[in-house]
């Protein structure tokens, strides 16, 4: 069942925005916090993964969320979002965040209002992953990139909570397994000094199954987080795809002022490789044990030759839009599992009952508030022009 298929083929010249930039400091810390999950709008797994198949990094914007003031809530919708007021759900039902009620919404692109101690004149503006992924099928609409989204943002009386920017990696270069040896084995210079990680198994009557390992450099309340991740595991346990072993992420979450800047940088850039870079660059370094065993200064230890590639070839990195429009993979992944076989062997025995044990069902069913909110989503995101590819809004083909 193909629900939808995406793309785009669009040329255009990206706009001077003459806005001035704050410069990132390598001495500066840069945190982080979690990246909440969403079980409704999960990307599909097609040829929209990347602009160009030879591209083995790539860039997204993956968290976007801004508070914006004294404007009305039709202005964030038609002016600062740009999205077509029939598309959005007014008064929407769906989940807000603390100190703020949800009040209108397209899929996971979410407008809140302050409530209770956290009053101010405005709105904030959240998008998930699965959201910026969404609104990217209004920049193509708009023949816009974030860059340009951001400028235009950037008008109004505004603040960047946060903003995460990630980075794929389909070579890969690094293996996350080694990158947490490393880290414990103190074979990392960093200027963040908090580190967890997470591995996730299935256990077996022979052998556990690995599914996926997880690094964490800097706090989860800190403003600045680095998070290393594969990817490919992630897709498979969650959204039952076949599994991709060379699909690694690397996140830099901004928070807060971090957060401001990185937008600045952004606009004024408009080059997300020397951003990754200054960040990357100031922030870590892993390492090999020196020959000499008597140094004991990290900074003369040798660089992890994998990083020290991988920092190489960072400068090639284009940031890519890949608009996705509202899809139903895990339902449909679960009935075809778990329902279809119970489906047919009614479907069998109502040829010999002369009944249609099927219909019968789908009469007598009733959608809870979810599925009608699926459903809702899914017919609205339906109206989207069909964009045939995921391109990069780095410009040269545009």
């Amino acid at each position: 069942m193909n629900f939808l298929s995406l793309a785009v083929r669009t040329k255009r010249t990206v706009k001077e925005t003459g806005i001035v930039a704050l410069p990132l400091s390598a001495k500066e810390d840069y945190y982080l916090e979690e990246r909440s999950k969403s079980v409704l709008s999960e990307p599909s797994y097609t040829n929209r993964r990347v602009t160009r198949q030879k591209d083995s990094l790539t860039a997204l914007i993956d968290w976007c969320q801004i508070t914006v003031k004294d404007v009305d809530l039709f202005a964030v919708i038609t002016d600062i979002l740009k999205i077509p007021l029939s598309l959005m759900e007014l008064q929407n039902k769906g989940k807000g965040i603390a100190g703020h009620e949800l009040v209108a919404g397209f899929d996971n692109i979410k407008i809140l209002k302050p409530t209770g101690k956290m009053q101010y004149n405005g709105f904030q503006i959240l998008m998930s992953g699965s959201g910026c992924r969404n609104y990217e099928n209004f920049l193509v609409i708009n023949k816009e990139t974030w860059f340009d989204f951001f400028a235009r943002v950037c008008q109004y009386h505004v603040n960047f909570p946060r903003i995460d920017l990630a980075i794929d990696d389909h070579k890969p270069y690094l293996n996350i397994t080694e990158l947490i040896r490393l880290t414990k084995q103190g074979l990392i210079s960093s200027q963040l000094r908090n580190y967890s990680e997470n591995a996730s198994g299935e256990l077996s009557e022979s052998t556990p199954v690995h599914k996926g390992n997880t690094l964490y450099l800097g706090s989860s309340n800190s403003d600045f987080r680095i998070v290393f991740y594969e990817k490919g595991y992630e897709q498979a346990e969650k959204f039952g795809k076949e599994l991709d072993l060379n699909w690694n992420r690397y996140e830099l979450r901004f928070r807060q002022e971090r957060a401001n800047k990185v937008v600045q940088e952004l606009i004024a850039r408009r080059d997300v490789a020397e951003i990754a870079m200054s960040v990357l660059n100031g922030k870590i370094r892993f390492l090999e044990q020196p020959e000499n065993k008597s140094t004991s200064r990290k900074r003369l230890y040798p660089t992890y030759p994998p990083w020290e590639l991988f920092m190489q070839d960072i400068e090639k990195i284009k940031l890519t839009i890949q608009p996705q429009k509202k899809t139903l993979n895990s339902i449909w992944n679960w009935l075809e599992s778990s329902v279809a076989p119970s489906l047919k062997l009614f479907s069998k025995i109502g040829e010999l009952d002369n009944c249609d044990y099927i219909q019968v069902l789908i009469e007598q069913a009733k959608m809870n508030d979810t599925q009608i909110k699926i459903y809702e989503d899914y017919k609205k995101s339906s109206k989207l022009p069909i964009i045939e590819r995921s391109y990069s809004d780095n410009y040269d083909n545009i």
